[in-house]
């Protein structure tokens, strides 16, 4: 037989042999594989140091998230299952949460998980989170091979296979890539402009579990659309959160309140994430791209009117 063909046999019986989850380097970006994650004990770490030596699961969450809490005897138990063969860790959104929050949940249902609390919104921007529960899972190599937000037959087989190191399908390399056209604003034209935080979803969502920010986030919009006609020296702008939201429920909002000022979807997250809003509702007053004044308190109508008229 032919050397040639000899060799051509070897290279092909090779790539056959190889596991498609092992077949390359990992899917993301240097970027993402070295993005710090910071755990509530003070340890950082990142996708990089796992790669080539265990798989690793990221939950993303929220205290206030109902399916979230629904879905953590599930997640403790994988925890308990595969913790020696997969890193499994869980990231709290850090919107309207604090460490108090999370211990309490942690202590409610026997979390043994690394916890981390996206305080910075870095993570969340970084893995393209559009809602929670977030489930994202990476091979050996950092590969990603699953995105959802179901704790279902899928999510199980698949950590069942990748712990034991069986080959799985990758996702697309693009599948946590940001896709949506940034919110863009011109900030620079020598004028105050007033950027309004909040979510569709936070007078109604947040009822039962947050009622105290349930109720701030109404009156926080009702006060808005009485200052945007009162200060109208100011450019108002309502910036809707993109999780769990689309055209329709912004319009529905939009008509439940009678919103006249300007408002629109944060699709890319990148003002919620610019001006660092971890607080729903928040007022952040810019001018020529510098932050005058923030808050996440509307109680003291009294003060904040003195603030806006000094504008």
């Amino acid at each position: 037989m032919p050397i040639l063909k000899i060799l051509l046999i070897a290279v092909v019986t090779t790539l056959l042999a190889t596991p498609l989850s092992l077949a390359k380097a990992s899917n993301l970006p240097e970027q993402l594989l070295n993005m710090p994650i910071t755990l509530t004990s003070g340890e950082i770490v990142t996708l990089k140091q796992y790669q080539g030596h265990k798989p690793v699961y990221l939950k993303f969450w929220a205290t206030w998230c109902e399916p979230c809490r629904e879905q953590m005897p599930h997640f403790e138990q994988i925890t308990q299952q595969y913790g020696d063969d997969l890193m499994v860790i869980a990231i709290n959104l850090g919107i309207n949460d604090d460490l108090a929050a999370v211990r309490k949940i942690q202590n409610e249902f026997n979390l043994s998980m690394p916890m981390a609390i996206d305080s910075s919104g870095d993570l969340a921007q970084a893995f393209r989170l559009l809602g929670t529960p977030y489930h994202l899972l990476f091979d050996k190599q950092m590969n990603l091979v699953h995105l959802g937000h179901e704790d279902d037959s899928v999510l199980d087989n698949k950590i069942a296979l990748i712990s034991r190191e069986k080959p799985l399908d990758l996702l697309a390399d693009d599948a946590i890539t940001e896709t949506a056209e940034l919110l863009t604003l011109n900030l620079n034209d020598n004028k105050p402009h007033a950027l309004f935080f909040t979510a569709t979803w936070c007078d109604w969502y947040l009822k039962d579990t947050r009622s105290a920010v349930s109720q701030q986030c109404i009156a926080a919009q009702q006060s808005v659309n009485q200052f945007a006609q009162q200060f109208k020296n100011i450019a108002w702008q309502g910036i809707i959160s993109r999780l769990w939201t689309g055209e329709a429920e912004l319009s529905r909002y939009v008509k439940k309140y009678q919103i006249k000022h300007p408002i629109a979807i944060d699709a890319s997250n990148n003002l919620f994430h610019q001006y660092t809003v971890k607080e729903l509702p928040s007022l952040v007053i810019v001018k020529n791209g510098k932050v005058l004044f923030k808050t996440a308190d509307f109680s003291d109508q009294k003060s904040l009117i003195k603030q806006l008229s000094l504008l």
